[in-house]
């Protein structure tokens, strides 16, 4: 991105609109929209932004039309051309875009949000690109006091937010850090939509494989000296989740982890001996091996360009399209995690979380939107403390987002065991 004619260092006191959501049109915003709509206070001053205006019209009018009650949306348009992103970002005092693949369309809008100030909420899932948007945009969004959360959806809020309420049952239950965590994939169903099967299959397109090595490191954006973590089998029993195998999104939840460890104090809050690791619970260990061959053989099938050919040949669904409402209702996503309390204790004192949701991809929508207004309106969060900067969903944490998302069909429990 070009630099900016006469930027502003802070954000103008009220902008025209607290939320606009970019790629209203796709199926994860159209989504994201509808979790506005149903649970974003009706004050909200709002718009959604896309390439078609004929598209954009055509929701605003049945959204207008749904909720009278509401503050009319409005319609941004927007090519992705540096002026209009420019325009849009300097509408909004949050951006919450859905415009994928990151890799190859998000940098110059995050970009753009850091360096006027915007706040900013995406789903990806590109590791790769969240690893050099934290090197390029953390120092001048702090600067200009945006903060700016990516993975944001199933990849990575749920890792990240359940692990927060461990550590802070951890805390408070026992008085200490945390251990070792270990958190788990327990259940899910639904399909994978369009705009993520390209998402998936661009990532390994675009990115080098010593990118892709670089950005997995688990300590690769922590801001603080990580521990060491040690090696652990790939397909092994764990004592509280049974039989388990790696997880598919493992590698980019943990290395958003490790960037909320060290942003709360270093890691001094979260535990100074603190190991993690995310995992598939499966019915056995036959189970638990097949897995991991299906997974790797996967990874085989994304690194090798013809093998990617055949599986763009085979997706569920066009980019754009996804699982309909009717599909949807029986989905649902739920994960186990247990942390243990680093101290001496002759007996391990752990903490159990329970993450339960409905169909996946109402689960990032009704993320990104929770999130998105915690960032507006918890003055006390950690994010805000920091003053801004390329940070985490743990960041903005609280009981009342917990609480929120409560009410928004998304259960994150705790106990002590």
């Amino acid at each position: 991105m070009a630099s900016p004619r006469n930027p502003t260092t802070t954000p103008p006191p009220r902008r025209k609109y607290d939320i606009v959501v970019f790629g209203a049109t796709g199926y994860t915003g159209k989504l994201t929209c509808e979790t506005i709509l149903k649970h974003a206070p009706s004050s909200l001053r709002w718009a959604i932004a896309g390439r078609s205006p004929q598209r954009l019209e055509l929701l605003q009018h049945e959204w207008n039309r749904s909720y009278p009650d509401r503050v009319p949306v409005q319609t941004f348009i927007c090519d992705l051309s540096e002026v209009q992103i420019e325009a849009l970002v300097k509408a909004t005092a949050l951006l919450i875009t859905t415009v994928g693949p990151y890799i190859r369309y998000g940098t110059p809008v995050l970009e753009a949000c850091a360096v006027y100030g915007t706040h900013y909420v995406d789903c990806t899932g590109e590791y790769p690109w969240t690893y050099e948007m934290v090197k390029r945009c953390h120092k001048t969004a702090k600067n200009r006091g945006a903060i700016i959360i990516p993975q944001c959806g199933v990849e990575s809020a749920p890792a990240d937010l359940s692990t927060w309420a461990l550590i802070k049952a951890v805390r408070e239950g026992f008085n200490t850090g945390t251990g070792k965590v270990t958190f788990a994939l327990h259940k899910i169903k639904g399909k994978t939509s369009g705009g993520t099967f390209e998402t998936v299959l661009n990532l390994f397109e675009t990115a080098t494989l010593q990118e892709l090595h670089e950005s997995s490191r688990y300590n690769s954006i922590c801001p603080a000296k990580a521990p060491e973590q040690p090696y652990q089998y790939p397909v092994r029993r764990d004592p509280d989740l049974g039989f388990v195998s790696p997880s598919i999104s493992g590698t980019a939840d943990r290395v958003q982890v490790f960037r909320s460890w060290g942003l709360f104090d270093s890691g001094v809050y979260y535990g100074e001996n603190f190991i993690w690791s995310e995992v598939l619970q499966r019915r056995n260990r036959a189970h638990a091996i097949v897995t991991w061959l299906v997974l790797n053989i996967l990874g085989v099938c994304m690194i090798v360009a013809p093998l990617r050919w055949i599986l763009k040949k085979i997706r569920p669904f066009a980019p754009g399209e996804g699982p309909n409402e009717e599909q949807r209702k029986n989905n649902m996503i739920e994960y186990h995690g247990i942390a243990e309390a680093d101290d001496d204790s002759e007996t391990p004192r752990k903490a159990f979380v329970n993450f339960k949701g409905p169909d996946p991809y109402e689960v990032t929508a009704i993320l990104m939107v929770e999130v998105a207004l915690a960032i507006l309106h918890d003055k006390n969060s950690l994010a805000r403390k920091l003053g801004g900067g390329v940070l985490t969903p743990a960041t903005v944490a609280s009981p009342h987002l917990i609480q929120r998302l409560d009410r928004a069909g998304i259960h994150i429990e705790t106990k002590l065991f």
